[in-house]
């Protein structure tokens, strides 16, 4: 095949193009939920920093997701009618301006400002890279380009976690943020040099009304807001947790340092090397039975933290990571395979009802612990499982989940 060929041709696995759009995608990814989530391990010592509660700290993680939400609806219109390179690019470099400015807020309020405008543009990656993949790469390769970039998704989540927790502990959180915003510039180079132009966009010149009406009949699909209040209900238990446990394994009996409590977060790796297991696993057995696999698990990790044994915790922590990535990459393959059309809607509509649980893991759950501690946290999301078994029950097509993922780039 001659270069004319390969140009007027989406990329497969085997050529360069397909490996520069992964792995720039991977940067962009890194960076986004790196940025999203170094403030988690990092409540503690703000609520300590400005005098402040659990639950008002924790809205230095809720405030930015409440923002993603309109951010997916703005930026992912704006992609599919105009292009997706421009708002990628454009949401990376404002991303990287907030993390420069973050040290030199002198007030708690200044923080949450910035945060909210930080979480707008954080949407441009989830919002357009799903698109680009879908107009660039061949479907019988999407599937792997999909799974580097939620591989990505995690190891930006375990890593702007670990590395902020780990520097703060060194020197201060401002250092954490200076590093962090160092390494978003090489990551905003390496992603603006390494992204193919796009070849195959087709600027979206329907009617507008039209599609916003086909959009919204997803909302009348028993099926799909099923799966839509699955992904809810799982990313408040995750987030929940990982939200509260820095303040959990501060106190007695464990009494961590942050250098150590950030160092749970590398249960992380669990969720880089779940969903692909999960994928295999649901070609044999079907996505609603990996799916409930996954709520098990879960709900068993998250009643192992209640030990008082850091290594019962640390095991915990693991399966959380486990079942939650295999429960959320089957929900979200479950979407596409679903959806019978506007099926980059539908997976919109289940990334905004996913972000809206990390806002209510984060800032919701904060009322639990408050009045009752680790116990009132994990004794209501276990009870929270049952439910989502009901969310699962006949809802799930049993068709691959790799061939859902392919599905739903289109």
């Amino acid at each position: 095949m001659n270069k004319q060929q390969v140009a007027n041709t989406p990329y497969i696995v085997r050529d360069s193009g397909f490996w520069r759009a992964a792995i720039s995608l991977g940067f962009g990814a890194l960076l986004i939920f790196s940025a999203l989530y170094a403030f988690q391990p990092l409540l503690p010592v703000f609520a300590n920093e400005f005098n402040l509660t659990a639950t008002t700290s924790s809205l230095l993680m809720s405030t930015p997701v409440m923002s993603m939400i309109p951010g997916l609806l703005v930026l992912g219109f704006i992609s599919d009618r105009y292009g997706r390179t421009a708002i990628m690019k454009i949401s990376l470099v404002l991303v990287v301006m907030t993390l420069l400015v973050m040290p030199f807020a002198e007030s708690f309020l200044l923080l949450i400002v910035i945060r909210c405008i930080q979480g707008f543009f954080l949407a441009g990656i989830p919002a357009a890279a799903m698109g680009y993949l879908a107009d660039e790469v061949d479907p019988s390769s999407v599937g792997v380009a999909t799974s580097i970039f939620i591989a990505s998704n995690a190891m930006g989540g375990l890593g702007g976690r670990v590395a902020t927790g780990y520097l703060t502990d060194l020197y201060s959180w401002e250092v954490s943020f200076l590093v962090l915003a160092s390494f978003a510039i090489v990551a905003v180079i390496l992603f603006f040099s390494l992204l193919p132009a796009s070849r195959f966009f087709k600027p979206g010149n329907g009617n507008i009304v039209k599609d916003i009406r086909g959009m919204l009949l997803h909302l009348t699909d028993a099926r799909l807001l099923s799966l839509f209040t699955l992904g809810f209900l799982i990313q408040v238990i995750f987030t929940g947790v990982w939200t509260y446990l820095p303040f959990y394994l501060e106190q007695e009996p464990f009494s961590l340092s942050l250098k150590w409590i950030s160092f749970t977060y590398f249960a992380y790796i669990l969720g880089v090397v779940s969903p692909p297991i999960a994928g295999r696993i649901s070609s044999g057995i079907g996505l609603r039975r990996t799916m409930i696999a996954g709520l098990f698990i879960l709900a068993g990790g998250t009643t192992l933290t209640l030990f008082n044994t850091f290594t019962f915790v640390l095991i915990g922590l693991s399966a959380i990571c486990a079942g939650f990535f295999i429960a959320h990459s089957m929900a979200s393959a479950s979407v596409a395979s679903t959806a019978e059309h506007h099926k980059s809607s539908a997976s919109s509509f289940y990334l905004i009802s996913y972000y809206a649980g990390v806002a209510a893991g984060s800032s919701g759950v904060g009322i639990l612990w408050d009045n009752f501690g680790w116990g009132g946290v994990v004794s209501l999301l276990i009870l929270i499982v049952p439910l989502l078994m009901l969310f699962t029950k006949k809802r799930v097509s049993k068709r691959s989940s790799y061939h859902a993922l392919g599905e739903s780039m289109k």
